[in-house]
Formats: structure tokens, sequence, C-alpha cells
């Protein structure tokens, strides 16, 4: 899978997580504010930290919600991903769900950011 595809399956999970805190959404003044926004190396290099926890915390929840048998118990799983989701991104020294959600908008739609986040977590799964 390629990191932009990949970039794209954890935008949908984390549109979830966003979506299960509304306290956290950003306004559109915000998110417009935010697409041209730079990134120093440090946060770039926490929000790999964080996406790759992010993908991991999704690929459990994920296989989990597949086999929830009703709906009260999916929507238990999509509760409890999306905080274990949010606590993840907020956990990484340097990471806030606001950061590392304007980090993937802008990723999504600049290809040198989506090219330097690649190599990024290329180097991360490297090592």
């Amino acid at each position: 899978m390629t990191f932009r595809n990949t970039l794209a399956a954890a935008a949908s999970s984390f549109a979830i997580a966003v979506a299960a805190a509304p306290a956290l959404m950003m306004t559109t003044q915000t998110a417009a504010a935010q697409e041209t926004q730079s990134f120093s190396a440090s946060q770039l290099d926490a929000f790999v930290a964080a996406f790759v926890e992010v993908s991991e915390i999704r690929s459990v929840y994920t296989e989990q919600l597949q086999q929830a048998t009703d709906e009260s118990a999916q929507q238990a799983i999509v509760e409890e991903g999306n905080a274990a989701i949010v606590t993840a991104i907020e956990d990484v020294d340097g990471m806030d769900v606001t950061l590392y959600s304007a980090i993937l908008e802008q990723a999504g739609a600049d290809t040198e950011l989506n090219e330097r986040l690649s190599r990024r977590l290329d180097a991360a799964s490297e090592g």
C-alpha cells in the first residue's frame, strides 16, 4: 500500500475520531489557515510517530469492528477506538490532535509534504 493510500485510510479513521470528539474539531477558518502552514522537521517526526501508532490502533479496532455482531457492540468499539487514537496522538511528544489533523489534511493536498512524510515513514519502518 502506498503512503498516499495509507494516508487516505488514516484520514478516514481520524475523521471518525474527530467526529467522536466534537470539541476537538477545527473551524473552517482554522482549517483554511492551516492549509499553507509550514511544519518543522520535529513536527513531521512527531506526526510520523503518531501516524504509526494510529495505524496500529486502526488495524486492531477494524478487526474487532468486523467481528462485532450488533450495532451496539460496533458503536462501543468505534468509541473505544476513537479514544485510543486521540490518546495515542496526544501521547507523542510535540503532537496534539489539532496539529496531527493539520499535517494530515495538508499532506493529502501537498505532494511535496506527502513525499517528505513518506520518506520519514520509510525511515521509521526501517529503523
